[in-house]
């Protein structure tokens, strides 16, 4: 009778840890592609921006371009944007101090919009790669997801999609 029940429990220990491997082997591969797309632009934002100490990072998607953000600081202590492309060609290098923050984008957003749940904030460029604008995405009190794309100069809502 003991021969059964350990047998049971080897084999209850065994289903477990695959079950366990299994799902650290998905995350992994789910994962996998933003932490290869951070680390390479990480490594652009080290060479052409000069950041020194990486804070942050954002991933921007919309429509037909994505964009790499690192958020850092150079050695003199300046905060800085690496706004990279997605086929890693062009690096926009934002100062800081030359638009409003993350915290600021999604303050603007709260304040007007007064959302369920913000679920994410990203830095990116607009169709034409030409502005640095902000993209706040939440939940309206209705629970539609929704968009909003503000400047990164001056946070003026350049566009707003509501209610997918």
């Amino acid at each position: 009778m003991r021969k059964k029940n350990g047998h049971k429990k080897t084999i209850f220990w065994l289903i477990l840890l695959v079950l366990v491997f299994l799902v650290v082997v998905y995350f992994r591969g789910a994962l996998g592609p933003r932490q290869q797309n951070e680390q390479q632009a990480t490594a652009l934002a080290e060479k052409y921006a000069h950041i020194t100490k990486k804070t942050d990072y954002y991933e921007y998607q919309r429509e037909n371009s994505s964009y790499h953000t690192v958020v850092g600081q150079n050695k003199q202590g300046e905060k800085l944007y690496a706004v990279v492309s997605n086929n890693n060609r062009k690096i926009n290098v934002l100062s800081a101090d030359k638009g409003i923050s993350a915290k600021q984008a999604q303050d603007a957003v709260v304040s007007k919009r007064k959302p369920k749940k913000v679920l994410n904030v990203a830095l990116g460029m607009d169709k034409k790669g030409k502005k640095p604008l902000w993209e706040v995405t939440y939940l309206n009190q209705k629970g539609n997801l929704c968009y909003t794309l503000l400047s990164f100069k001056d946070g003026v809502v350049t566009k707003e999609i509501q209610n997918l």
